[in-house]
C-alpha cells in the first residue's frame, strides 16, 4: 500500500520550518541613520559669508565637534578660520563658536533648526560677540557619514539686528 500522505508530510515541514525562519527576516537589523542620545560628531566644512547688503565677502574653513544630549538636541562648538575680501583690502580672522540645535528625526534627512554665539577675532576686525539663528540640514550617505548645509544670521552685540552678516556652509561629517 502507497503512503499518500508523504508529500503532504513534507509540504507541512516546509511550511512549518519557514513559519520558524520567518522571525529571524523580519527582525534583521535595518540601518539606522541619524542621531541618538550621547553621540558625538565631528564636521569639516567651508562657509562664506556676505554683509545684508552683499558688499563684503568672506571665506572660512571650519570644524566643529557636537554632543547629543538626547536623540534630537546638540550642543557643538566650531572653530572658524576667516579670510576677508573687502574693497581694496583683505585680511584673517577667527571665530569661535557655540551653537545648540534641535534635529528633526526623517530616517536619512535631519532637519535642524537652532541659534549659535561667536567671539569673532582677527586682523582689522573689531572683536565681537555676536548671536543669532541657524538652520540646515544633514543628510546621511550611509550610517555615520552625512552631507550638511547650514545658514546663519549672526548679528554683533554692538549693533542692531538689522546689522547682522549671513552665513552659508556646506560641508561632511561623521557620527562617532
Amino acid at each position: 500500500m502507497v503512503n499518500n500522505k508523504a508529500p503532504l508530510i513534507a509540504k507541512v515541514c516546509i511550511v512549518v520550518v519557514a513559519l520558524l525562519l520567518l522571525p529571524a527576516f523580519v527582525s534583521a537589523e535595518q540601518p539606522t541613520y541619524g542621531f541618538h542620545k550621547g553621540d558625538l560628531e565631528f564636521s569639516i566644512f567651508g562657509r562664506g559669508s556676505s554683509d545684508n547688503n552683499v558688499d563684503n565677502t568672506n571665506f572660512s574653513v571650519s570644524a566643529g565637534l557636537g554632543y547629543f544630549f538626547t536623540d534630537n538636541f546638540e550642543a557643538e562648538l566650531r572653530q572658524n578660520i576667516i579670510f576677508i575680501d573687502t574693497p581694496g583690502d583683505n585680511f584673517w580672522g577667527g571665530s569661535t563658536e557655540l551653537a545648540a540645535d534641535y534635529h528633526f528625526d526623517l530616517d536619512r534627512f535631519q532637519p535642524l533648526i537652532g541659534v549659535s554665539i561667536a567671539y569673532n577675532y582677527g586682523d582689522d576686525i573689531r572683536d565681537t560677540w555676536a548671536c543669532g539663528p541657524e538652520a540646515g540640514v544633514k543628510y546621511f550617505i550611509n550610517q555615520t557619514t552625512f552631507v550638511r548645509a547650514l545658514v546663519q544670521y549672526q548679528f554683533p552685540f554692538s549693533d542692531s539686528f538689522n546689522d547682522g552678516n549671513f552665513i552659508y556652509g556646506l560641508g561632511l561629517g561623521v557620527r562617532l
